[in-house]
Parts: C-alpha cells; structure tokens; sequence
C-alpha cells in the first residue's frame, strides 16, 4: 500500500504477537507494518484481534477475540462487569504482579519519552497501598448509573450503556445500599464507605454527556475538569447516610462533604501520607521550621503528613475546591503552623492570598489532577523551591512531562515509584522526589 491508499481494517481478524504494554492500558502488537493497540493481550501472547477502531493512520486499535497462546500470567478475571464488556477493570485477565510489572514498565517509558529523563535504577517498582494487596472489595468511593428498569452498573467500555453485572472493585456494602435505596431509571449514583463504616448515598438524573470514545488526551481532559468541578457541579441529593463522611489518616480525622475528593483506595491515603512524611523528614538541609507548600492539597492530609515529620514546619495548603478545603481548614485549623488558601495554584503562585508573591517554600508537595501541574506551574516550582519537591501524579504522562521539567531545570530525581492504587486496572499513580540543583 501507499500513503495515499485508503486504510480500514475496521471489523478485520488479525492473528499479531502481542508485544509490551503501552500507555493507556492497550498493549502494543504489530500487523503489515502498523501498530495495533490490543486490549485484551499480554506481552508474549498470539491472539486473534478483532480491529473496532481504525482511524487510517499508521495504527489501529482492537480487542482480543481469542488467546491462541495465551502467557503464564493471564488468570480468570475476576471482575464480571469487565468480562461482560463494562470499561472497569480493564486487567483483571492479568496476575497482579505481573501487572505491577507491567505498569512500572509503563511509568520508565513515559518519563524517557515524554520527561526525557532516565529513571533511579534498573526499573520503576509498583507495590500495593500499604502492603494491602486485595484484588476485590478495596473501593470505598464509587459511581454507578441506572438502566431504564432502574438497576445500577456501570458503563461499557466507550459507550454509554449500562452493564449490570457487578463490578469486583467497590466494597459489597456499597452495592447493597444502592440496590436497597432503589433509586430508580436514568440516575448517577454516588456511594461512599466512610472510615467509620458508614455508607452514604448521593444520586442526581444522569447526565446524557457519558463517556464516549475520544482519545486518551481527551479523557484525561475531561478527569480533570472533573475533579476540579467541585461545588461547581450539578449537585447531589443525598439519599442517605448524611451530608459529611469521616475519613481518617493516622491520628487525624476529617469531616467531609460526601462529595469531596479523597483516595478511592481504602489504603492509599494512609499510604501516600506515610510516603510524603518521610519525604519531608529526611530533605537534605531542611530546617527546623521549614516553609511547605501543598498544592492542589484537597483536605489537606499531606499538610499534616509534613506537621507529623517536623512539628515546627509552617504548611500552607491550596486548593480551589470549597467542600475540600473546608474540610482541611475545620481539622487542621487549630494549627497555628497551618494556613488553608482557596485558590487555583496557577493564582495562588503569581500572588499568594494577600495580593503580594508569596514567600519562597523549602519544600513543596504537589497532587494535582490527571492532566498534572502543567508546565508554567512547574517552572515556576523551579524557580521557587529551595531544597525538594514531591510530586504524585495519577497519570504517568502528565507525571512524566511536568518531572521533566523540573530535571531540565537542574533538579535531581532521588527516586520515582508505583503505587498499586487501583488493581484489576492499568492505572497507577506515581510518586516523584527530586532535591534541589546547587545554587549559588
């Protein structure tokens, strides 16, 4: 074929040897020369792929068919809803610590070719939240929509329609309360299993703007716009289990709104609160009353994270969504050395909350949403920072882009690594420390 010949193989079985996993949860084979972005496979497999998307470029994308030799570390899925075709756990086919491997090769390949910086070490470890390695039941925050007999699923993988089947991720009592609530056709449903064993239940109508195809720069878009929506939403009405839920992180509790964003993992924010304090406490040079930051801090538990590392440190968490931030501001409030500022990080950096720049951090800590910081934010982080800065990034590409930032502004990347936060997925969150360039 030429580059002028029209290409479709929409709807074609081709017979491909799957190669290593890609970004987005696909993995990577090859046909006739294009790439072919195969869900369903596993590094080493020949399988039967059945091309539903073929944009007529130099790739298309199917879904395996049939495993004609399948790889030691495919196992029976776990997740129903998945293998009736939902867009949930996309690598429940997969054992999970092959699946560690797989999303650790993902995190070193996105920060060569998009950060351009090579990764601590041979490889990126991936470990489970807190050693906590279930494979079901470990949600604790969940949506579902209703079909038009009024039963609760979630959406098949690009498409808007409803599966019913039950999905392995959520905690059994979140799905007894939805179908005991019997909320009826046409709704979004939030559920939510507080640290006190408390479920709540929100609802509103579903919105006729469900997930459709779009590319995975466009997903990611619309997960941030998501999160940062906030108040700004349409609003839940709550059905049950009150408006405000209890989390806890070590030694601190919060009071929430149900719809505040927090680790959907029973065992991540403990997990990344450990990481961050330790970070914190062992940043080479740290006085004893260190200036921190915590941007895009939601409720503010790495700001306490950082208070547990050094009691003297004076915390500052910015977040621009009100019901998060009231929650950080009601529980740590009564700490003189921690402040609470609503803001875009963007504003916050060009005029702190007083109209003046705001003075310069000895450490920063940065969780933003799955598009990442951005570059101008970095930059600036750069600029400002004086001895190190944590990044989490919940998306590899985002993560990889923004650290690479700041290593082509000097900084030293002391370590990355993968956190396991949502098994039976290809998602994983990633962690980032780098200290410093020396400065005259």
């Amino acid at each position: 074929m030429t580059h002028r010949d029209p290409i479709d193989w929409t709807g074609r079985a081709l017979r491909v040897r799957v190669e290593g996993p890609a970004h987005g949860g696909e993995f990577v084979a090859r046909h006739n020369g294009r790439v072919v972005f195969c869900r369903g496979g596993i590094t080493g497999e020949l399988v039967e792929v059945v091309v539903d998307d073929d944009p007529g470029r130099g790739f298309c994308r199917g879904t395996v068919r049939t495993v004609l030799e399948p790889s030691a570390d495919r196992v029976e899925p776990v997740c129903a809803a998945a293998a009736a075709g939902a867009g949930c756990c996309d690598w429940s086919h997969i054992h999970p610590a092959a699946a560690r491997r797989f999303t650790g090769r993902v995190l070193a390949e996105q920060a060569e070719r998009i950060g351009r910086f090579p990764v601590p070490g041979t490889h990126v470890t991936v470990t489970p939240p807190g050693g906590d390695d279930a494979t079901t039941g470990w949600r604790t925050i969940t949506r579902w929509f209703t079909d038009e007999n009024g039963r609760p699923g979630v959406r098949r993988a690009r498409s808007r329609d409803v599966v019913t089947v039950p999905c392995s991720q959520p905690d059994p009592r979140l799905r007894d309360a939805v179908l005991a609530a019997d909320l009826g056709p046409g709704r979004e449903v939030l559920a939510v299993l507080g640290d006190d064993g408390s479920v709540h239940l929100g609802d509103r109508a579903a919105s006729a703007d469900g997930p459709r195809g779009g590319d995975r720069r466009s997903r990611r878009s619309a997960a941030t716009r998501a999160r940062g929506r906030g108040s700004r939403g349409r609003a839940w009405r709550i059905v049950s289990g009150g408006e405000t839920v209890v989390r806890r992180v070590g030694e601190h509790t919060w009071h929430l709104p149900v719809d505040a964003f927090w680790q959907a993992h029973r065992s991540a924010a403990a997990h990344y609160s450990d990481m961050v304090r330790d970070a914190v406490a062992d940043a080479p040079g740290r006085p004893d009353t260190p200036v921190v930051w915590d941007l895009y801090g939601g409720a503010g538990v790495f700001a306490a994270a950082a208070r547990d590392a050094c009691a003297g440190a004076r915390v500052t968490v910015v977040e621009s969504a009100s019901g998060s931030l009231s929650g950080a501001a009601e529980t740590l409030g009564t700490n003189p050395g921690i402040r609470t500022v609503r803001s875009r990080v963007e504003a916050f950096l060009e005029t702190g909350d007083d109209g003046d720049a705001p003075a310069a951090p000895d450490i920063v800590v940065l969780d933003p949403p799955r598009g990442g910081a951005g570059i101008p934010v970095m930059k600036a982080l750069a600029t400002a920072a004086r001895l190190r800065i944590v990044h989490v990034g919940c998306d590899p590409a985002s993560l990889a882009r923004d650290v690479g930032v700041l290593v082509g502004e000097g900084w030293v990347l002391r370590d990355l690594r993968g956190v396991a936060a949502f098994p039976g997925t290809h998602h994983v969150e990633g962690i980032a420390v780098l200290d410093a360039p020396a400065r005259s």
